[in-house]
């Protein structure tokens, strides 16, 4: 039961909930602003402090994009990896801020961000953004705008995302006689590391910052199996003051990122015949122990052009090897723990497509639904 004349409660979670009435129309059922803490005193304070803001105070109706979002980074960035905190912010501060910064969060509705998506589009100009970047920016505004309506109690209509997610179509992969040429040319330089490691990934399908944070001690040749265990990636830094990038070493993209990978027979020779000291790269940069991921397609791109082979970014390797597995009869769930994605959906939806050699074999299956005794009499 609340205490008397307080209307707070104590949750079941252990929480405790204030619940402030707030001045509704006249016909409207009552509505409430519920405030959250850990203590009786908390929610006390919190509703104090509200009612004597009111509930739509100057303060509140105030309160502008920039500020909101600038709140929203701040208040859930420590949950996030650098990674995605850095690609919000990139965005916050590209995007939202120059054409919505002063817009109070207050006015945010469907017709100012189907504007906001026109303005970007136009200053693209040549260099459109795809539609799953579109639908980004619009989320980052969407989150803003929910975490202001949850965490701070604004009434807040939130808009809708005018970009829609498309279904991506199937990829149009490299050939395999470029795949032969380039797997035959990876071979015979499997002495040089940047190779040994591009063949690493065409066998096993790591992504590019998977395979530059690669250290021979996550390769046990002797229980055959590649420990894909940690990341590298190249972010903008976190001194505000430095327009300027870093790296960073960090856990995968996902738990189900950090996973192991039998290795295949074919790889084993070169990689025991070419192994170096656990604590080395398996890819060597020249200013640094490692190679970053950044380097490593230049090298991969230079690659491709003394195999006569148009360039093509090394993330299609991961896509090749994928697609060239369903081929092979794996089925999807092993593919997809191999992969390291999330779910097997992400597995179905990207690479379980049906070649035309395969829709023809099917389609022959067909014949008349009459018999070949009522086909010859007719």
């Amino acid at each position: 039961m609340p205490r008397r004349g307080t209307n707070i409660y104590k949750r079941k979670d252990g929480r405790w909930e204030g619940r402030i009435p707030q001045n509704n129309q006249e016909g409207e059922s009552r509505k409430y602003i519920s405030v959250y803490g850990k203590t009786y005193t908390e929610v006390k304070n919190k509703m104090e402090q509200l009612k004597r803001n009111g509930e739509k105070s100057e303060k509140t109706c105030s309160v502008n994009l920039e500020e909101a979002v600038t709140l929203w980074l701040s208040d859930r960035g420590p949950y996030w990896k650098p990674t995605t905190y850095a690609a919000y912010k990139n965005i916050a501060d590209k995007y939202i801020i120059p054409k919505l910064g002063k817009t109070r969060v207050l006015k945010v509705n469907n017709q100012i961000i189907e504007k906001f998506v026109a303005e970007i589009r136009l200053d693209a100009g040549e260099k459109q953004l795809s539609s799953g970047y579109l639908h980004n920016i619009c989320s980052v505004v969407i989150m803003t705008l929910t975490h202001m309506k949850k965490r701070y109690h604004y009434e807040i209509e939130l808009p809708d995302n005018p970009i829609s997610k498309t279904r991506q179509g199937q990829m149009i992969l490299p050939g395999e006689r470029d795949m032969s040429v380039l797997e035959k040319y990876l071979i015979e330089h499997a002495a040089d590391d940047t190779c040994l490691g591009i063949l690493i990934a065409f066998y096993t399908g790591i992504r590019i910052g998977e395979l530059c944070a690669l250290t021979w001690e996550d390769i046990n040749l002797d229980e055959e199996v590649l420990y894909v265990r940690k990341n590298m990636q190249r972010v903008k830094s976190s001194d505000s003051a430095k327009n300027s990038t870093e790296i960073l070493f960090q856990k995968p993209k996902t738990d189900t990122s950090i996973r192991s990978i039998p290795l295949p027979p074919v790889l084993l020779p070169f990689l025991k015949e070419h192994k170096g000291e656990d604590s080395e790269y398996v890819i060597k940069g020249k200013k640094n122990p490692w190679a970053e991921p950044r380097t490593l397609q230049y090298r991969f791109s230079s690659i491709l052009r003394q195999c006569s082979i148009k360039n093509f970014h090394f993330h299609m390797l991961r896509h090749a090897f994928a697609t060239r597995c369903i081929a092979k009869g794996f089925d999807v769930k092993s593919l997809s723990e191999i992969l390291g994605h999330s779910s097997v959906q992400i597995t179905l939806n990207l690479y379980v497509h049906s070649t035309m050699q395969r829709k023809k074999q099917l389609m022959s299956l067909f014949s008349f639904y009459m018999c070949e005794d009522e086909i010859s009499a007719v």
